[in-house]
Formats: structure tokens, C-alpha cells, sequence
């Protein structure tokens, strides 16, 4: 507690104070800061690195994963976003993803990571006008989630990453070695900025009922650290497996379990997107995931 309470005393305490985070921690019990601060803390570090003090106080969505396509040329073993459970994938279509990332970008003052993804993003033949709608002004960092399978020739597609300042975003599986290497020397010779990604994968469990009380869900919630917001076919979910869940029909979304955004005014989507952020009970999704379980544990990356 003593920790805590020097924690209290120091400017970047003063700079929570300013920010929606504060009003969670204060009026807790001492020992669930912990908890809040590692469900947050990449969100409050990213608006704290970022500088923008004046937008603090406003709609912040610290990380953000636009979904433009469920095709995808690796069928991994336990991936989290149920990849493999697409028995139809396709391109999400163009104007309806354009749409809500206008709608959204009218809500939010602030994106910490604006991530665009699929499946592989690379496959999509939108991607390029997909790009000129990510509003950058806003963004912090602005990222193309990649798998290094494809290696896009599009001139256009890099004229919009240089502008944009997209950063590509390279995850090295044991399969997309050698394009992975080509994928890197077209990137340099555009002037394309790039990065590898290790994610720790953990297994989310198979997407099925896995039938916990409700004193266990709201504990599984509590200890959930998932922070990504998604993005899928006009909709804003809490997570990315919420929105896979309930696109693949796994159970059904009830009321309040995310903002449709093309459906609303600004106003609307603005109050519905602060009412989902700061949501403090689990998702009917919950029940098909074991993130924020002991059974969370690792696995081994892909493939």
C-alpha cells in the first residue's frame, strides 16, 4: 500500500487525474488498482506518450482493429480471431467499412493504435482506398497487421502508406520465410515503414459454452486484458473475439454489446461508443472465451 501511495504523489498520478481512468481507480479498494493498471496501462501510456493532453478528457479509443477482410492464407491452429471458422470468407465490402470508419472517426477525438487487419489484409483488392479514409489527424500510429504471405506490387497502395504514415507490421511465422524476405526489400525500396511483431499467443479456448457462473464471468472480465477494440461490418465491438463470436453466430449479441455505428447520429454513436468503453460487466461472448482464465495459457505462434 505504501507503493501506492507514493504512486499518488508523482506527476504522471497528477496526469491520471485529467484522464477517465481516474474516476475508475478512485473510489476502489487500494488492491484493484493492479488490476485496472494492467487493463489499461497500454492505453494510458500510449495517451501519455502521445502528448495529447487536451484530448484526453474527450473519447479515446487506445486501440483500434479495422477488419476489412475474413479471407486468410494460413489456417492456424488456435487462432484467437477464428480465422479458420469462416466457411465463406470473403472481402467485407468496401463502402460499408469506409462508412463506419467515417462514422466512428465523427464519435472518437483520439485513436492510440489504428489497426488495419483481416485475415490477410494484403489479399484485399480494397485495401488502398480503405487506406485513404484513416482519419491520421487523430491516430497515433497507424498500422497494417501482416502475416508476410503476399507481396503486394500495388504503386498506388505505397503512394497511400508513404502518406499516410502507415507502418506495416510483419508477424514471422515459420511459413512465410523467404516471401517475408521479399516482402521486407519492396517495403524498403518504397520508403514503406516496417516492424516485426511477436505476439505471445494464448489459447482462447474452442468458441462453445463453457458453461462459468456469473461470479466467475465477472471475475474472468476483471482479469481479461484484452484492450483492442474491433471494427466488423459497421460495428464496434468491445473485443475482437466479441465481434468474431457473434459474426459467426455463436450466440446472440444482446442489446448494448456494441455500437452500430451506421445506424446512429453522431451524438448517438458518441454516447452508445463512452457507454461501451467504460462497460464494466462481461459480454454474453465471455462464456466462449478463456481469456482472463487460468486455462489462458501459451501456445506455440501459427504457422
Amino acid at each position: 500500500m505504501k507503493l501506492i501511495d507514493s504512486f499518488k504523489q508523482t506527476k504522471f498520478a497528477a496526469f491520471l487525474k485529467k484522464t477517465p481512468f481516474y474516476e475508475i481507480w478512485s473510489g476502489r479498494k487500494k488492491s484493484s488498482f493492479f488490476v485496472i493498471w494492467s487493463k489499461y496501462k497500454r492505453r494510458i501510456r500510449t495517451i501519455y506518450l502521445s502528448g495529447k493532453l487536451s484530448l484526453v478528457a474527450g473519447l479515446v479509443i487506445d486501440k483500434l482493429d479495422v477488419v476489412i477482410t475474413t479471407k486468410c492464407n494460413l489456417q492456424c491452429e488456435g487462432c484467437s480471431h477464428l480465422m479458420p471458422y469462416y466457411k465463406n470468407p470473403g472481402h467485407l465490402d468496401k463502402d460499408r467499412v469506409i462508412a463506419s470508419i467515417r462514422e466512428l472517426a465523427k464519435a472518437v477525438d483520439w485513436f492510440g493504435h489504428f489497426n488495419i487487419l483481416g485475415g490477410e489484409p494484403f489479399l484485399s483488392p480494397d485495401l488502398k482506398y480503405i487506406m485513404e479514409e484513416i482519419p491520421v489527424e487523430k491516430c497515433h500510429l497507424v498500422q497494417v497487421l501482416t502475416n508476410a504471405t503476399i507481396v503486394p506490387k500495388d504503386p498506388e497502395l505505397f503512394d497511400v502508406m508513404r502518406r499516410k504514415g502507415v507502418h506495416v507490421v510483419i508477424t514471422p511465422y515459420p511459413s512465410n520465410e523467404q516471401t517475408r524476405e521479399q516482402l521486407i526489400a519492396v517495403l524498403e525500396r518504397e520508403h514503406v515503414a516496417w516492424n516485426y511483431y511477436y505476439p505471445r499467443w494464448t489459447d482462447h479456448g474452442e468458441p462453445c459454452h463453457h458453461h462459468r457462473s456469473p461470479r466467475e464471468l465477472q471475475r474472468q472480465f476483471a482479469h481479461c486484458t484484452s484492450v483492442c477494440k474491433n471494427l466488423l461490418d459497421g460495428r464496434l465491438y468491445y473485443c475482437f473475439r466479441c465481434a468474431h463470436i457473434y459474426d459467426l453466430g455463436f450466440c446472440q449479441r444482446l442489446e448494448g454489446e456494441a455500437v452500430d455505428l451506421l445506424k446512429n447520429t453522431t451524438a448517438q454513436n458518441r454516447k452508445q461508443l463512452r457507454r461501451l468503453l467504460r462497460r464494466r460487466k462481461p459480454f454474453t461472448a465471455c462464456q466462449y472465451c478463456l481469456r482472463g482464465t487460468n486455462q489462458n495459457v501459451g501456445i506455440s505462434r501459427g504457422k
